[in-house]
């Protein structure tokens, strides 16, 4: 499938809500200017959310087409009065998650293998927090210091496995509770808690080191 493009004027229909642009892609053939209206309304948001969890911009571009490829697939079963953004987001999410599946079953040459769902993951007792704790105030940033800020929460994302990422996500970019994430891996709301405090952790440990921006910062 060609890339899809979001530079096509769609004209009055940028003004559309959400619900008629749904109902006109959902014709056959759907409508190509409607779909245009709705990549260019939720593309930045959805690259974002691929972002994240790849950690990658090409790899973030390929996921957040393949979400779309994905939503048209199922376009005739989409609801006008559903909330399509977080649809979108769940569909990017679920996709990124079938290709550390694939990955897992690829065995140890895997490029990402995810850690053993069974692993100890070394929880240490600690509270449970919040992303918030682990960064300092993005408006008292100069804009060096946010770029140097980004390029070390990448960093710090990217030396998380797979499957902490997964968790961090779906805690807290997603709005999962621990018992929702359990029920998806099969396991106790306890062990998710403890998954998910031991992400923070290594996010933690990560920006703290000296070679990161957060490093030298005392707020940290």
């Amino acid at each position: 499938m060609e890339a899809i493009s979001s530079n096509d004027d769609t004209g009055d229909l940028a003004a559309w809500p959400d619900s008629a642009l749904i109902a006109a892609i959902r014709s056959e053939p759907p409508q190509e200017a409607a779909l245009d209206a709705l990549v260019e309304r939720y593309w930045r948001p959805l690259y974002a959310r691929c972002r994240v969890l790849t950690v990658d911009d090409e790899k973030a571009r390929d996921l957040a087409q393949e979400a779309w490829r994905r939503v048209l697939r199922v376009r005739a079963s989409l609801r006008p009065d559903g909330n399509f953004p977080a649809y979108l987001a769940m569909t990017a999410t679920n996709a990124w998650r079938d290709t550390q599946r694939t990955a897992l079953r690829a065995g140890p040459m895997a490029e990402n293998r995810l850690a053993s769902i069974d692993a100890d993951l070394g929880t240490n007792g600690e509270d449970s927090v919040s992303l918030a704790d682990l960064l300092p105030d993005p408006t008292t940033l100069t804009q060096a210091e946010e770029t140097a800020l980004k390029l070390d929460v990448d960093e710090a994302l990217a030396r998380l496995s797979p499957l902490l990422r997964d968790i961090l996500v779906a805690r807290f970019l997603t709005g999962e509770s621990c018992a929702e994430i359990g029920q998806r891996y099969q396991r106790t709301e306890q062990t998710i808690s403890g998954w998910v405090r031991e992400a923070v952790r290594q996010m933690k440990a990560h920006l703290r080191e000296p070679a990161g921006f957060c490093g030298d910062r005392n707020e940290i």
